[in-house]
């Protein structure tokens, strides 16, 4: 299988999130408004996106080209350095196809959600993804409660997700991390209403589920239309079925040599 090779090169420590003391906030709406305004009716995005990191213990690094609708609808290519790529996820929220065009190898009718996983270890949606991506803990998010930690940071209960987002005060009321399911989401690098950094984190995970990922997006277009035949790929006839299993113990975005330093 084609593997792609990295070292983990984002250089910055984890960040420590506000812990207390609390003081309730009784209306956050302005807050609310300034780091959850780009949120709303968010419905798709392309974008180039760089990846790199650890997960289950082994590094993992590639340059993906993206298209993600609030409709649960994906498609993922790993573009190699030359000739074709090294996979093509394609499909919606129920089923997906993953081809391996150097392999000759398909892997079909499986929740985009677990070919994620067995490619870098996360299980999201979509539609998550697509938010995280955009900075945001939801493709509509809305609270249910918030609390200030000093002057600084707010901390506002999720509605829906039964996450927890932190916003820190900059200019404005600015999206930080999101925290849910054992799941860490931290924003940074913001260039207007566009995080330059989104990390993906695990929470509590035993090590060989763990994952610390960073994703760079960049030539990013919001909301722009994406035809049916962009959520499907052409499979050819004399392709091998793979397994999910041996994607996970071979997927394409990780080396062969394990590594638990994250530098």
């Amino acid at each position: 299988m084609a593997l792609v090779v990295l070292t983990w090169g984002c250089g910055k420590p984890r960040l420590d999130l506000p812990t207390g003391p609390f003081t309730p906030v009784t209306d956050a709406t302005a807050a609310l408004a300034d780091a959850f305004g780009h949120c709303t009716n968010l419905q798709t995005m392309t974008l180039e996106l760089a990846l790199s990191g650890r997960a289950a213990g082994q590094r993992v690094r590639a340059r993906l080209l993206a298209g993600l609708t609030a409709d649960n609808a994906i498609r993922l290519e790993a573009v190699a350095p030359f000739g074709p790529p090294g996979f093509i996820l394609a499909g919606n929220g129920q089923t997906s196809v993953l081809l391996l065009p150097r392999d000759d190898r398909v892997l079909r009718d499986v929740p985009p959600r677990e070919i994620l996983a067995a490619l870098a270890g996360v299980h999201v949606e979509p539609r998550e993804l697509l938010a995280f991506l955009s900075g945001c803990p939801g493709a509509s998010p809305s609270a249910v409660g918030a609390r200030a930690v000093g002057e600084e940071w707010m901390l506002v209960d999720l509605r829906d997700m039964g996450g927890l987002a932190y916003l820190k005060r900059r200019t404005t009321w600015t999206p930080t991390a999101v925290v849910r399911d054992r799941l860490r989401v931290v924003f940074d690098e913001w260039r207007g209403q566009q995080p330059g950094l989104v990390r993906l984190e695990s929470v509590g995970a035993p090590g060989r589920a763990s994952f610390e990922l960073a994703l760079r997006p960049s030539q990013v277009e919001r909301n722009v239309t994406l035809p049916a035949s962009a959520f499907s790929v052409e499979i050819p006839a004399d392709a091998e079925p793979i397994t999910i299993e041996e994607l996970r113990r071979a997927g394409p975005m990780r080396d062969s040599q394990p590594d638990d330093r994250v530098s």
